[in-house]
C-alpha cells in the first residue's frame, strides 16, 4: 500500500473495490435538490421517493383521507406539499381510492372473478383484491365496477366478442386464498424484488465465495487491470458541465460513455454494480435531467446488450445479466422510476456489502456511501450512524498507529467529504468544514511523491471554493491551481477532472478581471477538448470493428 500509482488505493486499508469515487476523485458538486421539505420549499423526487411507501400505507392501506394523510407527514416526518402535489404524485404511483382497470386488465379480473364466484357461496364479507393501482376493494365491488366497464366499452366497441365482455354473477364466499387472487402489482414494485434480490445474491457470491462468481463470470478477473476509474471521472465531470450549462463540454466526454461501459461489462471490475448505479443517479439526479433520460436509458439498454453478448461467460441467471435486463425494461417508463429504483438499488448493494462483511470491516464501504450522497444526494445517507462509527474508527486508528499513518489520515480525510456533503445540502458554515480540511492537507503534504494524491486533490479543491466564498481570491486561485497540478500528476493533463477544473478557474478569473490569465486558460481548455474529440472517434472505429 505504500506505492500510490494506482487510483483504488485512496480510499481504503483492505477492499476489494478498485476506484476513484466521488469522495475521492470528484468531491465538488453542491447538492440542492435533496434538503429536508419545509414552509416555502417544494419537495424533491427524492423526497416523495423516500416517504412513498409511508404514504401509500397511509392513503390506500389504511385508507386515510388526503388532509389527515398530509398532517401526519408534516407532524411525524416533517414532510410538506400540498394537496394538488399529492394528487399529482400519486397519480403518478398509480396509487388511486378509485376502482380503475385498464382495458387489457378487464379478461384477467374476469377470469379471476369467475374463478372466485365458482369455489363455494359462504358468506365471507371480506373476500378483496388487490388490484395494480395498490388499491385493495371487495370482489363484489370489483364486479359491479366491471360489469359498467364492459358494458361502455360492448357499446362503443362492435368489433369485441360479447361473449368476452359479460360478468358472471358473483357470490361471495368460499373464495380463494388472498395470495391466488392477488393481481400483479406494476412493473417497478414487480422489478424491484428482482432487482434487490439479485443485488443480494452478487454481493453474497462477491465477498462470500468470490472463486464461484469468478468461475461464473470471468476466470480472467483475477488478473484484470481494467478500472471504473475513468467512468467516474468522464460521469461526474460531464455533470458538473451540464449544471454550469456547458453542454459542449459535457457531451464531448458522454460521446466516451458507451466504449467505458463496455469495458466494465467486459471485465467486470470488482466495483462493476456500483459503477453501473452511479452512472444511472449521477446524470439523472440534477436539475434539467429530462434532456438526458434518453441518453440514460440509451446507455443501459446498451449495458444490458453487451451483457446478453457475454452469454458463453454468464448464464441466463447470473444477477448482473439479470439485473441489467431488468433495469432496461424499466427505463422505458415515464418519470424518473429509473433513478429511483437505481438509488435503492444502490443501497441495497451497500447494506448487504455491509452485513456480508461484518464490522469492523464493513467500514470499508464508507467511500462507497459517499459515493451514493454525492450522486443522489444526501438525504439518502445513514449519515449520523457513518458520522459516529468512523470518528470511532478515527480515533482507534489514530491511538493505534499514530495520526500521519495511511489508516488514520484516510478516515479523517473521508469524514471531511461527509461534512462537506453536509454542508452542501443543509446550508451550514463551512469553519468546521474548512479545519478538517486544513488538518488533513497539512498530512498529506508531508507524504513521500505520489502518495494520497486523491485526497490532496479533493483538499486542495475544496478549499478554494471556501476561500473564494470568503472574498480571499489570491487563496482561491492558488488552492486551485495546486489543484489541477495534482490532477495531472495522478490522471494525466486530458483527464476530464482536469478540464473541469481548467475551466472551473477560468470562470473565476474572467469574474476577477484577470483577462490575460483568462486566454491562457482557455487555450490550455481547448487543446484538451480537441483531445478528447479525438479520443471519442478513435474509441468508436474500435466498437465498430
Amino acid at each position: 500500500m505504500g506505492d500510490d500509482t494506482s487510483p483504488t488505493e485512496d480510499f481504503s486499508r483492505a477492499t476489494t473495490t478498485h476506484y476513484p469515487s466521488p469522495a475521492s476523485s470528484y468531491g465538488t458538486h453542491e447538492t440542492t435538490n435533496t434538503k429536508a421539505t419545509g414552509p416555502g420549499r417544494c419537495p424533491s423526487r427524492y423526497d416523495w421517493s423516500k416517504h412513498m411507501s409511508t404514504i401509500k400505507r397511509l392513503y390506500i392501506d389504511e385508507d386515510r383521507p388526503l388532509k389527515e394523510v398530509m398532517e401526519i407527514m408534516q407532524k411525524d416526518h416533517n414532510f410538506i406539499a400540498t394537496a394538488r402535489m399529492y394528487k399529482i404524485r400519486l397519480k403518478k404511483w398509480g396509487y388511486s381510492k378509485n376502482v380503475s382497470v385498464r382495458s387489457e386488465e378487464i379478461e384477467p379480473l374476469l377470469k379471476l372473478l369467475n374463478d372466485a364466484g365458482s369455489q363455494g357461496n359462504a358468506e365471507i364479507p371480506s373476500s378483496e383484491v388487490k388490484l395494480a393501482t395498490g388499491r385493495v376493494v371487495g370482489l363484489d365491488r370489483l364486479a359491479a365496477h366491471l360489469k359498467r366497464k364492459t358494458q361502455r366499452l360492448s357499446a362503443t366497441d362492435t368489433r369485441r366478442p360479447s361473449s368476452h365482455m359479460s360478468v358472471v354473477q358473483y357470490h361471495q364466499g368460499g373464495s380463494p386464498s388472498p395470495k391466488s387472487l392477488a393481481i400483479n402489482s406494476p412493473d417497478i414494485f414487480r422489478i424491484s424484488e428482482l432487482v434487490f434480490a439479485d443485488v443480494h445474491a452478487y454481493v453474497c457470491g462477491r465477498i462470500m465465495d468470490p472463486r464461484e462468481m469468478m468461475n461464473v463470470s470471468n476466470p480472467n478477473m483475477s488478473v484484470t487491470t481494467v478500472s471504473t476509474g475513468p467512468v467516474f471521472s468522464m460521469v461526474h465531470s460531464a455533470r458538473r458541465f451540464l449544471e454550469e450549462d456547458r453542454l459542449e463540454e459535457a457531451l464531448a466526454l458522454l460521446r466516451l460513455a458507451p466504449t467505458r461501459i463496455r469495458d466494465v461489462i467486459l471485465y467486470e471490475p470488482p466495483d462493476s454494480l456500483h459503477c453501473i448505479f452511479m452512472v444511472i443517479v449521477h446524470l439523472l439526479t440534477i436539475s434539467g435531467a429530462e434532456r438526458l433520460v434518453k441518453s440514460v436509458r440509451a446507455l443501459v439498454s446498451y449495458a444490458s446488450a453487451m451483457a446478453d453478448e457475454r452469454s458463453s461467460k454468464w448464464a441466463p441467471q447470473y444477477p448482473l445479466r439479470r439485473i441489467l435486463r431488468c433495469l432496461s425494461s424499466l427505463s422505458a417508463s415515464e418519470d424518473f422510476a429509473l433513478r429511483d429504483m437505481a438509488v435503492h438499488a444502490w443501497k441495497c448493494l451497500l447494506r448487504s456489502q455491509d452485513l456480508a462483511l461484518g464490522a469492523p470491516a464493513c467500514a470499508e464501504t464508507f467511500p462507497k456511501w459517499l459515493d451514493l450522497g454525492e450522486s443522489g444526494g444526501f438525504d439518502v445517507l445513514p449519515s449520523e450512524l457513518l458520522e459516529n462509527m468512523h470518528w470511532e474508527v478515527y480515533r482507534r486508528n489514530v491511538e493505534e498507529f499514530g495520526e500521519n499513518h495511511r489508516s488514520a489520515w484516510t478516515q479523517l480525510y473521508l469524514l471531511s467529504e461527509l461534512e462537506r456533503q453536509k454542508v452542501n445540502a443543509r446550508g451550514l458554515p463551512t469553519d468546521k468544514l474548512q479545519r478538517l480540511l486544513e488538518e488533513t492537507l497539512d498530512i498529506l503534504q508531508d507524504l513521500p511523491p505520489r502518495q494520497g494524491l486523491a485526497a490532496k486533490y479533493n483538499c486542495e479543491a475544496n478549499l478554494a471554493r471556501i476561500y473564494k466564498k470568503n472574498g480571499q481570491r489570491g487563496l482561491a486561485e492558488s488552492c486551485l491551481r495546486a489543484a489541477i497540478n495534482t490532477s495531472i500528476e495522478r490522471n494525466g493533463q486530458e483527464d476530464p477532472l482536469t478540464l473541469g477544473d481548467i475551466l472551473e478557474l477560468e470562470t473565476w478569473l474572467a469574474e476577477w478581471g484577470k483577462d490575460a490569465k483568462v486566454e491562457e486558460l482557455k487555450q490550455w481548455q481547448a487543446a484538451i477538448l480537441v483531445n478528447l474529440e479525438k479520443q471519442s472517434i478513435e474509441q468508436s472505429a474500435q466498437v465498430v470493428e
